[in-house]
């Protein structure tokens, strides 16, 4: 194949001088290669975790979303082949074309004398490039271009990335992701994002009021006790999506006119709000979440303190459970005279503590279990002796 040049511009950074370009998927797929890092006689050869196939099909699936953008550079370093033999024939290996120099930065061509050679590593990016192998789309993607770096630093690169990386916090993360929701049509809202415009809500309204820590060690009058948004967020996706991936690439993915919406979705009766939110009727998804947890407020949170395992994560998301499982065994129907208080009622009075239900070793079952027992929607004789000892004389 004939030579060719990709536009870029120099920097230079402690561990050398690299390119920054603009590559096409489709160029990337065609020039570059990836080598899982493997032990041969004590040698150490390649730089790449194994391949996971669906995390590049999950990738694929975002690229097709109306949305799509890998804003992320591919790092990429030429001119070792895959033996790891540095290759110098000016016929084959990649080199820097100088050109224009304009306010200290050198703006030059990346030359790659045949496209048809294979002599390019991927250090980093290796699902989003493999992602284009399941997908139809193609884009301009940003490249780091290191030349003649040594698989030993390409390792080096690739580790310091990968495992020096601080998550973020979720709950930041979904706040983040919220900001979408002031630009979008509801139609077009993922279970996240639903979820998040609910969190935002219900810590102005409701047993859950200044309540729903929105960003850790953000300024917020935090009461007696709180939880996360990220907690009250899973619990709401909890009871309209199994996969809420899989929902947002669906309702984003492009149309020949526009875009998807939640029309485009399946119900599933496994979880008992998700019509309601293909539908978009959010009201009701809200309401029904209102009920519930102004029953819980007021037969069971009553006069516990602010430490009960209740007002926990794993407390929360056990009462989230609790609601899913009355709805989808039809212990409370759904209606326009939906009342969670007749059902609830034997929950007043209800008081988990001790060991068994302590913040160190309860379980979201634990907690669940106690409720349905409580309630009388499950018979003693089938309960953990354990959880009866817990629970004492409470239980009839």
């Amino acid at each position: 194949m004939s030579e060719f040049k990709i536009p870029c511009f120099a920097l230079r950074q402690p561990i050398g001088e690299f390119y920054i370009a603009s590559v096409n998927s489709k160029t990337l797929k065609r020039v570059c290669f990836t080598k899982t890092a493997e032990i041969e006689e004590e040698y150490i050869s390649g730089n790449q975790r194994r391949l996971n196939e669906d995390r590049a099909k999950e990738i694929a699936s975002y690229l097709k979303t109306e949305n799509a953008s890998i804003p992320n550079t591919i790092i990429l370093s030429a001119n070792y082949d895959m033996n790891d033999n540095l290759l110098v024939d000016p016929d084959q290996a990649w080199r820097f074309e100088e050109g224009l120099e304009y306010d200290g930065v050198r703006f030059g061509k990346i030359v790659i004398p045949d496209g048809s050679l294979r002599i390019c590593s991927v250090i980093d990016g290796q699902h989003r490039l493999q992602a284009f192998d399941f997908s139809d789309e193609d884009m301009d993607l940003p490249c780091s271009i290191f030349l003649d770096l040594p698989p030993s630093l390409q390792a080096y690169i690739f580790s310091t990335i990968n495992f020096n990386q601080q998550k973020v916090d979720k709950s930041l993360a979904y706040q983040l992701f919220g900001y979408q929701l002031d630009d979008s049509s509801a139609s077009s809202w993922s279970p996240d994002m639903l979820a998040v415009n609910l969190s935002r809500r219900f810590n102005n309204e409701g047993p859950f009021r200044d309540r729903i820590v929105l960003i850790k060690g953000g300024d917020q009058n935090i009461k007696d006790w709180s939880i996360s948004s990220a907690a009250f967020i899973e619990g709401v996706v909890s009871l309209i999506s199994g996969n809420p991936k899989k929902d947002k690439y669906k309702i984003s993915r492009k149309k020949i006119v526009g875009h998807g919406n939640r029309k485009d979705l399946e119900d599933n009766p496994g979880y008992p709000l998700r019509n309601y939110y293909i539908q978009g009727n959010d009201k009701a998804i809200s309401v029904i979440l209102s009920l519930y947890f102004n029953a819980m407020s007021s037969l069971l949170w009553r006069d516990l303190p602010p430490d009960n395992i209740l007002f926990r994560t794993v407390g929360v998301s056990a009462q989230f459970d609790f609601l899913k499982f009355l709805l989808v065994n039809k212990k409370v129907s759904i209606s326009k005279d939906v009342d969670f208080n007749k059902e609830l009622a034997n929950l007043k009075g209800l008081n988990l503590t001790g060991e068994y239900f302590s913040a160190k070793s309860a379980t979201k079952k634990r907690v669940v279990d106690a409720l349905k027992l409580k309630c009388g929607f499950s018979e003693k004789d089938g309960v953990n002796e354990e959880l009866l000892a817990a629970l004492g004389g409470q239980i009839q």
